[in-house]
């Protein structure tokens, strides 16, 4: 059975109010995570070269030939990536894809392992300062919603509940995607029930599988309209990402409308 149990308008005309009435709050808190992020990601591109400095002067020459001329090989273990393509592919496919060879970097098997030691615990690093940052941008939301006051440590005030969030967005991820493969309407259905999992952690504390449990029995009969509620903000942030001045407004407005939406459901 189909069941609205929320109102968009309601959702979005609270969240330009809220937004309207702490809008500085809100450009302070996106650059202050805006900094942290780049702080970070200025880590990644050290450790970056620390990864591939034995080959940083051939990339980096690989790099600049192809913005003159993208052409050129990548050889892994001896075994030329492009030369292997074109045993793949249509001829005439394979021509673009894979063209006329005139520059050559080699790695090896050892430095593609060694890369990996290093990359995935940075990148998990960096999955959990940017999950941080964004539990506190929903807990804000959360009780903006309920009339509380806000903090700026509320962008890390939270960490303890990141692990737990993580774990909550693979499970609902990897869900996700088997619905996907499955003709993509079971994926954005799966999405659509679990969706609000990552808000009762957050919000109830709850355990990961509490917290899924909660979601789908939640959402029971309101996918079609969250479905609708996704393509309407998916469109909002859009505009966002064409005028970028509006990003200011519309991503503190999509958490404040998401929040907005899971109270009115969890009423």
């Amino acid at each position: 059975m189909v069941n609205k149990r929320f109102s968009l308008h309601d959702a979005y005309s609270a969240g330009v109010k809220t937004v309207t009435n702490h809008f500085g709050f809100f450009v302070v808190s996106m650059l202050l995570g805006g900094c942290a992020a780049v702080a970070v990601m200025s880590v990644l591109t050290g450790l970056d070269y620390l990864m591939f400095k034995e080959h940083f002067e051939a990339i980096v020459t690989l790099f600049s030939e192809a913005m003159r001329n993208p052409v050129g090989i990548l050889k892994i273990s001896g075994v030329s990536v492009s030369e292997s393509m074109k045993t793949h592919l249509p001829l005439v496919v394979a021509k673009y894809i894979a063209p006329q060879e005139v520059l050559s970097v080699s790695i090896t098997r050892e430095d593609i392992m060694a890369a990996l030691k290093m990359f995935i615990p940075v990148a998990l690093l960096f999955k959990l300062v940017l999950e941080i940052i964004a539990i506190g941008w929903t807990k804000i939301a959360l009780d903006l919603q309920a009339n509380k006051p806000v903090e700026y440590n509320y962008l890390y005030r939270f960490y303890y509940l990141a692990p737990r969030v993580i774990v909550v967005e693979f499970i609902t991820g990897i869900a996700m995607l088997m619905g996907l493969l499955l003709f993509v309407i079971p994926g954005i259905f799966v999405f659509q029930r679990l969706r609000f999992a990552r808000y009762f952690v957050i919000d109830k504390d709850q355990s990961i599988m509490q917290a899924i449990e909660s979601s789908w029995h939640l959402t029971e009969g309101s996918v079609i309209h969250l479905v609708g509620y996704s393509i309407f903000a998916s469109f909002l942030m859009a505009l966002g990402r064409l005028f970028f001045p509006a990003v200011f407004f519309l991503l503190p407005l999509s958490f404040q409308a998401d929040a907005n939406i899971y109270r009115q459901m969890v009423r």
